[in-house]
């Protein structure tokens, strides 16, 4: 499936999706819908890789209507194109699709051709829109190139004016960038991705271009600018954008656009109090606000003509506090993400005079901004601290939607605020559980139009007051409840926040009511019965170390520490009592707790004195007391929690380990509740989410199961629901990337106590490959060895199965096709050239027919076709008439004194009034009618044939059939073609023999005329044929293929090859004349040529040759004279290159023989000879290679102190004169350290020069006898 693309078929009747799914499918992916919600669910999940959707309009959930227009709105139409397939074709249906976004409709019933041809139009506008997209995106990358060259002469113009700009412009840009990447980052809503915050940086450098157009003495003046010149200044803005305008030969629409904003608003303030023209709020582009800020913060940091820089840290406290106008609160809050980034890069690229760099400032690591979390974590973390503060409950609300959410639970007395899944729910089980009775009417006003009039009054804020239940002290207490309006910009919103407080004096009220507990006064801390029924309360402090304030004796009886010991060696820091891996942990879910409450439930390990770890649960509520958080803690021993936890996690990892480790995806169904769970692993293997709620109904209308095995996925559920304990389910699943896989599910049952199933629990496992391997094995039963058609047996079945479902009305055909005289061509050509031309015939046959046809090959040269859903019987005729045209000239220049002929008989059938035995045996009547009337024609059957056939017994009609040949045993195969010639090769001395082996063998075996081998000159100009293997009776060409030139009449005859190696040519008379090259004269009709190439060199080629007939040949021979061509190629080019090695060793040995001087190689590790020349052996005889140099020439046991060799390792090379008393003479010898044979070893060359020395010389041989060495003299 892959490379293929997507074709989307979108239809409720199964036996149109079957007619089109067998259209498409061999060319194609095919995803398909039976709806048109289910449709829409595909088109989200694959919309990339849809390239054209076919659609039907009447379906059930949505229809084609409505599909259609969900993908006008959500532009799923530009990437997949709709093609309406419609019963309703009149002019006001085509209007509305057309008018939808339908880029074809086609109406039913439909051609298939017809179809076919639209579809892969369709697709093809497709792929030339995403070319021409392609261009126009490299030409606009281009064009913005030539802006950059343009801007930064302009830039440069700039700076070189206003004495103030230095780096500014680069400053500029990386501030722009900095900041817009934070602001993309936490605030999606301005929708910046990476290719619009590139073009805002490069269009930022324009910000000031404006400032060509003003004067000198202004732009550049040292002190105030006057009211005057502050206006004349403030033109700069719109001077850069009539400059920008004229820029018409650069435009690059989107770039320029952003740079016109830039230039023109990069003054304006929030507030409204900017220029030139007083823009407020968001009115203000992004890119210009941006801007605004980088342009404001690197004035403030550099040298200014009017003014000195001042520190990055004021900078940074001016902007955040408006004194430079006022700017956007979600920008300041990037700004303070990116401060310390804006201060590196003010120092980095600071103006400098030459030669004095500014060092950067010190950067803390850390800062009041710098916590690692996002703007809009930092805005939640604000917020919760004002709600800790504030010590309030609150919710969320949108009023439109119902969707609430309790964002803050001060205590316990408003949990009921958590019950119920809609805001009505909560309202009143709040009312019911916590508030006064005679109070309740005022918090169920909330769901009348309390909160209505809130927004139809046009308020920010309403205020209540009513009575709770403060369960701890068992009495009613007032809490103020406020009504708070969210995002006042924006009216159409309608959110509010609902805030309650308790305030600080409570009036107690008195709880007569019947059913009400006694009140209670709430135990002291300090009681002995609670420190022991609590399991310890603790007092600590909420900060870094939850300092202990009080410490309970069940701590200490835990821990077997006393308090004296907490208080020396822990400093009562319960922090430091607990577990080290666990402290961070702690202060994590403290924060986070934190954030939502101030009843607080914590597990941690502490550490006892003995060493080991014991698990805790805390339980706290927070409180203040004399301004401090304190927090009260209940700590309870969890160790029989956590070991049952720990034996949890580590089954879970087990099973989690399994998982991971396998494709197999586990599935469990709760069958009451109707929900789904799957593994984890299901987002991986399948890219998208599946279906978990609704399972029962919603697998139908929107799933990515195959609608042909939806029913087999519903049977597998009720069945489990109706309580069978076991049962499996083959079906077919989209995967990501939009291809069908087959998937099995095994479900078990889980049953009650009453014995009802309420789970089903169980595995999907692949199974494509097993599938698919399936289908390839049943393919290749059904399939022809030879030709690939259908055998006579599958046709049968396909022609049965046709008949059983067809209409009453449908008219199909059936033909049978003979070849004339086929025996005489396997007689004279051989049953190879009989086979290739079998293999021509059925492609030709096949491609005049539809996917949906049948092609067969029921007889050795005997063919069915079948052609269901004929529309009349002139249609198949017709075809009959094609087939006879095309066979006719199929081997017209093969068989240059042989006609090629067929017959065709032909039979008809309405529905399945004809079973098949008697709709083969009327076109069998048919066929022989044919060839009693003269062969080379096609006949229909006709009623009156059936009293007997011309020329043939009535007894043998339709069951008599030539036999099928080629299923006999080859007379070849590959594997037995790959043993012989590798034997051959390898077990051969004489390659030449073997590679004539070879030859020969191809040439029987495959009855080739002849077959050779032809090698290029050293000059790779010209070739030679250098071995050749003819058939008998035909003549050699070896001798006369000598020298032959590449290059003829100006074609290189190389070419004919492609980057396969293969030269294949069925007719050598086709080629062109300057491309037959070396093949004319040669009686060459047909001929197969591999090319011998190695890194892209032609070195020559394998060549077969028939010279009897043009032959075809079958892609299994191809393949297998391909194989021995690439086999010999590889043999030749290793054997050629060992004999040029040889060559070359032999030519080195004769030139260094050839030498007046004494040549010997040594190994510079062992000192033992690995070569002599032939003047070093006349010199010395008894010198061999393996023997040490100082034995040989020396008579020595040991190697000569000052060797050549050794002074050769250390400098690469040495030359000294020495004196060799064993053979009585002055040598001078030069020693390098070379590669022979790939090893390091050391060339010597000495020369005899006795004759040169004089008396000295002959002292200092006195003295080296003397001493018993040689003397030496380096040079």
């Amino acid at each position: 499936m892959e490379g293929k693309e997507t074709i989307l078929i979108a239809d409720d009747a199964d036996l149109n999706r079957a007619i089109l799914r067998n259209l498409f499918e061999d060319e194609y992916n095919l995803l398909e819908a039976e709806n048109g919600e289910q449709a829409l669910i595909l088109l989200r999940q694959y919309r990339e890789r849809i390239t054209v959707v076919l659609l039907d309009l009447v379906m059930p959930e949505k229809d084609g209507y409505e599909v259609l227009k969900e993908m006008q709105e959500t532009r799923f139409l530009y990437h997949s194109p709709v093609i309406v397939i419609t019963a309703d074709d009149s002019m006001g249906n085509r209007t509305r699709v057309f008018e939808l976004g339908a880029s074809d409709v086609i109406a039913k019933p439909f051609d298939p051709a017809e179809i076919k041809n639209r579809v892969k139009n369709i697709i093809e506008l497709g792929r030339y829109r995403r070319q021409l997209e392609t261009m126009v995106a490299e030409q606009s990358a281009r064009t913005r190139e030539a802006n950059a060259a343009v801007i930064d002469m302009l830039t440069s113009v700039i700076e070189y004016r206003s004495l103030e700009s230095g780096q500014h412009i680069r400053r500029i840009r990386m501030f722009t960038q900095i900041l817009l990447e934070d602001v993309a980052e936490n605030y999606q809503v301005y929708n910046l991705d990476s290719r619009k915050i590139q073009l805002i940086t490069e269009a930022s450098s324009l910000h000031d271009i404006g400032k060509i157009a003003i004067p000198d003495s202004i732009l550049n003046k040292p002190g105030k600018l006057t009211y005057e010149e502050f206006e004349v200044m403030k033109t700069h803005t719109l001077k850069g954008c009539e400059l920008l305008t004229d820029l018409d030969s650069l435009r690059d629409q989107e770039y320029f656009e952003y740079a016109y904003r830039i230039c023109r608003y990069h003054h304006e303030r929030w507030d409204g109090n900017g220029y030139p023209d007083g823009l407020k709020g968001d009115s203000i582009p992004i890119c210009a606000q941006v801007v605004a800020i980088a342009d404001c913060y690197d004035a403030l940091t550099t040298d200014r003509v009017y003014k000195k820089a001042i520190a990055p840290s004021q900078a940074f406290s001016m902007i955040l506090n408006g004194e430079c106008g006022k700017f956007s609160p979600r920008l300041l809050e990037c700004f303070k993400n990116v401060r310390d980034k804006f201060a590196q890069l003010s120092a980095e690229y600071a103006d400098h005079l030459p030669g004095k760099l500014k060092t950067a400032p010190h950067i803390p690591s850390a800062s009041l901004y710098d916590t690692g979390d996002n703007t809009l974590e930092q805005s939640q973390l604000k917020y919760f601290t004002l709600l800790r503060h504030m010590d309030s409950t609150v919710m969320e609300l949108d009023y439109d939607t119902g969707v609430y959410h309790l964002v803050y639970l001060a205590d316990q007395d408003f949990s009921a605020l958590r019950s119920g899944n809609r805001f009505e729910d909560a309202i009143r089980n709040f009312a019911e559980a916590a508030v006064h009775p005679d109070d309740r009417a005022q918090v169920l006003a909330l769901l009348d139009n309390y909160i209505r009039e809130l927004f139809d009054e046009g308020l920010t804020c309403r205020d209540r007051r009513y009575r709770i239940l403060d369960r701890i002290r068992d009495t009613y207490v007032w809490c103020r409840a406020s009504l708070l309006r969210i995002n006042l910009e924006n009216p159409r919103q309608h959110r509010v926040l609902l805030v309650w407080r308790k305030e600080e004096f409570p009036q107690t009220v008195q709880r007569d009511q019947p059913g009400h507990p006694v009140p209670f006064e709430p135990l002291p801390v300090a009681y002995p019965a609670a420190d022991l029924l609590l399991g310890g309360i603790q007092k600590c402090r909420c900060d870094q170390h939850f300092t202990l304030i009080q410490i309970s004796h069940s701590l200490v009886n835990l821990l077997h520490y006393s308090e004296r010991e907490i208080e020396t060696q822990f400093h009562n820091h319960l922090m430091e009592l607990v577990y080290p891996p666990d402290r961070e942990k702690l202060a994590k879910q403290f924060k986070e707790q934190r954030n939502e409450g101030k009843i607080l439930e914590l597990e941690y390990r502490l550490m006892a004195k003995d060493g080991h770890t014991v698990w805790v649960s805390d339980h706290c509520i927070i409180t203040v007391e004399n301004g401090a958080e304190v927090a009260y803690c209940v700590i309870l021993d969890a160790a029989r929690h956590h070991q049952a936890e720990e034996q949890l996690r580590l089954s879970l990892e087990r099973h989690n380990i399994i998982m991971e480790q396998t494709n197999d995806i586990i599935f469990e169904w709760d069958i009451r509740n109707d929900e789904l769970y799957l593994s984890p692993n299901w987002k991986n293997l399948y890219g998208y989410q599946p279906i978990t709620k609704n399972v029962s109904s919603d697998i139908s209308r929107i799933s990515h199961i195959h609608p042909d095995d939806v029913p087999v996925f519903q049977d597998l559920m009720q069945t489990m629901r109706t309580g069978l304990p076991y049962k499996e389910a083959e079906f077919r699943i989209a995967d990501g990337a939009g291809v069908y896989r087959w998937r099995l599910a095994r479900a078990t049952a889980q049953f009650d106590s009453d014995n009802k199933p309420f789970k089903a629990v169980g595995v999907i496992v692949d199974i494509d490959s097993q599938k698919a391997e399936k289908a390839s094995l049943e393919d290749r039963a059904a399939r022809d060895v030879l030709t690939g058609l259908y055998n006579k047996v599958s046709a049968q079945g396909r022609i049965e199965a046709h008949f059983s479902v067809c209409a009453p009305d449908d008219l199909s055909a059936l033909m049978i096709l003979d070849v004339d005289d086929f025996k005489q061509i396997n007689d004279r050509y051989g049953h190879m050239f009989g086979d290739a031309v079998l293999v021509e015939l059925s492609s030709n046959v096949a491609m005049l027919f539809r996917g949906q046809d049948t092609v067969a090959r029921i007889g050795g040269d005997e063919f069915l076709i079948f052609m269901p859903n004929v529309r009349k019987e002139e249609v198949a005729e017709q075809r009959a008439e094609e087939i006879l045209s095309v066979l006719r000239d199929l081997l017209h220049e093969n068989m240059r004194d042989m006609t090629f002929s067929c017959s065709v008989g032909l039979a008809f059938a309405r529905g399945g009034a004809l079973s098949f035995r008697d709709l083969f045996e009327h076109a069998d009547r048919a066929l022989y009618r044919a060839k009693a009337a003269g062969k080379q024609q096609a006949v229909c059957y006709q009623d009156e044939m059936l009293n007997g056939l011309v020329g043939r017994p009535e007894e043998e009609a339709a069951v008599c059939r030539t036999e099928i040949d080629s299923d006999r045993l080859k007379q070849w195969n590959l594997p037995t073609l790959i043993s012989r010639a590798f034997d051959i090769l390898y077990g051969a001395k004489d390659f030449g023999k073997a590679v004539q082996s070879i030859l020969a063998l191809i040439g029987e075996m495959f009855e080739i005329s002849r077959t050779y081998i032809v090698e290029s000159s050293k000059d790779g100009r010209r070739c030679n044929n250098t071995f050749e293997w003819c058939a008998e009776g035909i003549e050699p060409q070896i001798h006369y293929l000598q020298q032959v030139p590449y290059v003829s009449s100006g074609f290189d005859y190389r070419k004919n090859f492609g980057e396969d190696g293969l030269f294949y040519c069925q007719n050598i008379s086709k080629l062109a004349d300057r491309e037959k090259g070396f093949l004319e004269g040669r009686a060459v009709l047909s001929t197969l040529q591999y090319a011998i190439r190695e890194n892209g060199i032609f070195y020559g080629l394998v060549g077969f040759d028939d010279c009897g007939i043009r032959r075809f040949w079958t892609r299994e021979q191809i393949e297998a004279l391909t194989f021995t061509g690439k086999l010999l190629s590889v043999f030749l080019l290793k054997y050629r290159t060992q004999d040029a090695l040889s060559e070359s060793v032999l030519n080195l040995h004769s030139v260094l023989d050839q030498q007046e001087v004494w040549l010997y190689v040594l190994d510079p590790d062992t000192y033992t000879l690995r070569y002599l020349n032939r003047k070093t052996k006349e010199l010395v005889p008894e010198a061999e290679p393996g023997r040490p140099c100082y034995e040989v020439f020396y008579k020595r046991d040991s190697p000569c102190e000052n060797c050549a060799l050794k002074q050769a390792r250390e400098t690469g090379q040495s030359t000294m004169e020495r004196y060799n008393e064993i053979l009585g003479i002055w040598v001078l010898t030069d020693a390098s350290i070379v590669q022979w044979n790939r090893m390091e070893a050391c060339l010597v060359c000495c020369r005899d020069i006795s004759r040169y020395k004089d008396k000295k010389s002959q002292d200092l041989k006195q003295q080296t006898k003397e001493s018993g060495g040689g003397a030496y003299e380096y040079r």
